[in-house]
């Protein structure tokens, strides 16, 4: 960041109010509790133009920079597990299909892939809240991430490339075989659902969105980034 922002503390001109690296920390205090800009601006020593100023210029440089360093879908071959939850916003009327019969409120649809530990692989481009995960797997981009990776889902996958319960057949009962799988199967999703949890800290995506809808995709690839960063482990 600070190769991309050579202008930054070289004591040009009017000098910034903040050093970029706690510029930086403002932006990511936005993102993680979805504060409101006066209160950052109260704690950091700004106005409420200048947090909006530094957030605008700092979020795509803070996500390219992460997106550089390489962190994301598993190696191949790799068993991924995929869920999707429901970012809430507010309910704009120039944006249809917003609203979630499932949730009962207005919001994206985020389709996201873990591994089989809960470490974030892959964040899907986010749809309206109405559409159903089946059709948000594959529009949002989640299936071309998957490929020919093995990975469940729940049943709101059926007919996807993803291994889903078993249906009861019309004129029979389940097999016991397949009750036990049935069992097994939240189990081993359970992974990506603490997965989902943890990038729900992030309260931006879990608190009602208050920004421009159309800064919602890079605001959440910023956060994707961030995310994968904050559990990256060496290998």
């Amino acid at each position: 960041m600070e190769r991309r922002l050579l202008d930054w503390d070289q004591g040009l001109g009017r000098p910034r109010v903040l050093p970029l690296w706690k510029a930086v920390v403002v932006l990511c205090f936005l993102l993680r509790h979805n504060a409101v800009q006066e209160m950052a601006g109260e704690l950091f020593g700004l106005s409420q133009p200048m947090v909006s100023r530094y957030g605008t210029l700092l979020r795509p440089v803070v996500c390219d920079c992460l997106r550089q360093l390489g962190f994301g879908i598993a190696p191949r071959g790799e068993p991924v597990l995929v869920d999707g939850f429901l970012a809430p916003c507010w309910d704009w009327k120039a944006t249809e299909q917003l609203f979630s019969a499932k949730h009962r409120r207005t919001g994206h649809n985020i389709q996201v892939i873990s591994d089989l530990h809960g470490r974030l692989r892959e964040v899907g481009q986010p749809l309206p809240g109405a559409r159903h995960d089946a059709h948000a797997y594959t529009a949002s981009g989640a299936e071309a991430a998957v490929g020919r990776r093995p990975g469940p889902g729940d049943k709101g996958y059926q007919g996807s490339n993803l291994f889903t319960p078993y249906k009861k057949p019309l004129h029979r009962s389940l097999t016991e075989v397949e009750k036990d799988c049935n069992r097994a199967h939240p189990s081993i999703r359970s992974a990506v659902e603490r997965c989902i949890g943890h990038l729900e800290n992030w309260k931006i995506l879990s608190e009602n969105f208050r920004r421009p809808l159309d800064r919602f995709p890079e605001i959440l690839e910023t956060v994707t980034q961030l995310e994968l960063l904050r559990t990256w482990t060496p290998s």
